[in-house]
């Protein structure tokens, strides 16, 4: 992660340069759409958040190249499912990144994050398909919440107990 740097992104300005990523990563959003990414994926992808959260509770981050391409983009948004609690929304990385360590950065980037915030917990929804996303995610120490049957896809709920004491995880 050298040469990458975690950035903020915004929606209209940086829409092409996910396109570009949302490509390049087509075998993540063909197991969630069923099809190659298209511009309404994109836009989902970096608008779509429930009706509590505010503008200012939706985090969008790019990994950045020295050449401007993105290496991948973490979503996620506060105050979902209870205010003051954190949503992983999506962690995408281009194929050629995978598993050097990238995803438990950016992972960990995004969890400080929500420490730093206050929140008590962070989770994140993973496709039942997505079977080498769930292990990456506990590995980090989150653990099944429930499952949940949406948009033709069973995903499940995973949670990071984020408060410190005695009944932290």
């Amino acid at each position: 992660m050298d040469n990458l740097k975690i950035i903020p992104l915004n929606a209209q300005d940086d829409f092409v340069r996910v396109r570009d990523l949302c490509e390049r990563a087509s075998d993540y959003v063909m197991l969630e759409e069923g099809h190659p990414p298209d511009d309404a994926y994109v836009t989902r992808t970096l608008n779509e958040a429930p009706p509590v959260c505010g503008p200012d509770d939706i985090f969008l981050r790019g990994i950045e190249r020295e050449d401007g391409s993105l290496a991948g983009i973490a979503t996620s948004i506060r105050h979902f499912y209870e205010h003051g609690e954190w949503y992983m929304g999506l962690l995408m990385l281009d194929p050629k990144e995978r598993g050097g360590g990238l995803g438990r950065k950016v992972a960990q980037h995004v969890i400080d994050e929500a420490c730093d915030d206050g929140a008590p917990c962070i989770r994140i929804a993973v496709l039942d398909a997505n079977t080498r996303g769930r292990k990456f995610w506990e590995s980090l120490g989150f653990t099944h919440e429930k499952s949940v049957q949406s948009d033709d896809h069973l995903r499940h709920v995973l949670k990071l107990d984020l408060k410190e004491g005695p009944d932290a995880a």
